[in-house]
């Protein structure tokens, strides 16, 4: 009988021919491998993706399709080693040198107000507010040493997060706010609004108006900081690069995955969104001021011509800090760049326009 047998085949289901061996045995043993998938019209069909044929001792997988099989493209083998990535070396040493070469200059140009702050063109520029700008222009160039600190460990970028909105907040309320309230007291001067006063602009008046200031960015970033403390969150996230591929692979064929360390909370949002929403509201309002009195000229009174080119600078300056924090986070080195170098030149010009022009006619 198994002889008549082995000589004998018939189509199987599958279409494959059966046959048998000498012992009766089906010569080849092959088992079709289905799979369930959702077609283009989100139906649920039975898809052949293959089948396992037994020859003896060995079994061999044969895909009918690797396009059925993996629809969205052949998986790749193991799992990649994941690296975080900081700011360039580079960017962080021309960046530290452009800060402290700030710095030397802020002291220059406080050592210079002091010395001769009882000069008649010194005190008309009000030198007790010069030191104010001083102050703030001092903390927005440790901001931007800051900003490029190379930070692989979430501790150290958790620090950089949270200090980084209290530096860049207080820096622009003291040195920005003093450009701003100036703006007002120009404009004050030459138009009279009725209940308004010029004495209500005294130096100390002035001072208060941006002590307040800096004491509700206080105020707003305790609060941020007490809330993110109850949902114990370090304010820190593990994201892609976009400045460089996702992914690559070694020379054995590992795969390497690369990240950055952004800040985010639940709560940043809505930090940034009062933060810069005031602060905003006050530079439109100081740059409509400066339009206004854009056509003030008096002699022997410059002040007011360098106020007004002062706020154009710190209006472009909160402009590139609003639109890099939301749309260059996830770059390595951009965000810290576009963001460090809008501070460093938008400082370095509020300190020429208030102190170079009394320097260079001292």
């Amino acid at each position: 009988m198994f002889e008549h047998l082995q000589n004998t085949s018939v189509p199987g289901i599958s279409g494959n021919d059966v046959r048998f061996n000498d012992d009766g045995i089906r010569d080849i043993n092959q088992v079709r491998i289905l799979q369930y998938q959702l077609n283009d019209d989100e139906l649920i069909i039975r898809v052949e993706v293959g089948s396992v044929v037994n020859v003896g001792d060995n079994s061999t997988f044969q895909p009918t399709n690797a396009s059925f099989l993996f629809p969205d493209g052949v998986p790749i083998d193991g799992v990649p080693i994941e690296e975080v990535v900081t700011v360039s070396m580079g960017l962080t040493v021309v960046y530290v040198i452009l800060a402290a070469a700030g710095l030397v200059f802020t002291t220059t140009c406080l050592v210079f107000t002091i010395f001769f702050r009882n000069e008649r063109l010194i005190r008309l520029s009000s030198p007790n507010l010069n030191y104010i700008i001083g102050l703030g222009a001092i903390v927005l160039y440790i901001n931007v040493i800051i900003l490029v600190i190379p930070a692989k460990d979430a501790n150290l970028a958790a620090v950089i997060c949270n200090v980084n909105p209290w530096l860049i907040s207080l820096g622009y309320s003291l040195c920005y706010g003093i450009i701003i309230i100036k703006m007002i007291r120009v404009w004050v001067i030459f138009n009279r609004p009725l209940g308004f006063k010029a004495r209500l602009f005294r130096d100390y008046l002035m001072t208060l108006f941006v002590l307040c200031l800096a004491i509700i960015d206080v105020v707003i970033l305790l609060l941020h900081a007490v809330i993110e403390a109850t949902r114990d969150n370090l304010g820190v996230k593990l994201t892609s690069n976009r400045e460089l591929p996702e992914e690559t692979f070694g020379v054995t064929a590992e795969r390497h995955k690369y990240s950055l360390y952004i800040c985010e909370s639940k709560g940043q949002v809505y930090l940034y969104a009062v933060l810069f929403g005031y602060k905003g509201i006050l530079q439109v309002l100081a740059l409509l001021l400066a339009f206004r009195t854009r056509n003030v000229k008096v002699k022997g009174l410059d002040d007011s011509v360098y106020i007004a080119a002062s706020v154009y600078v710190t209006s472009i300056v909160l402009a590139v800090i609003i639109v890099s924090t939301y749309t260059l986070r996830d770059y390595v080195n951009a965000y810290p760049a576009v963001v460090g170098m809008g501070l460093l030149l938008g400082t370095t010009m509020i300190l020429g326009l208030v102190f170079i022009p009394r320097v260079s006619k001292q």
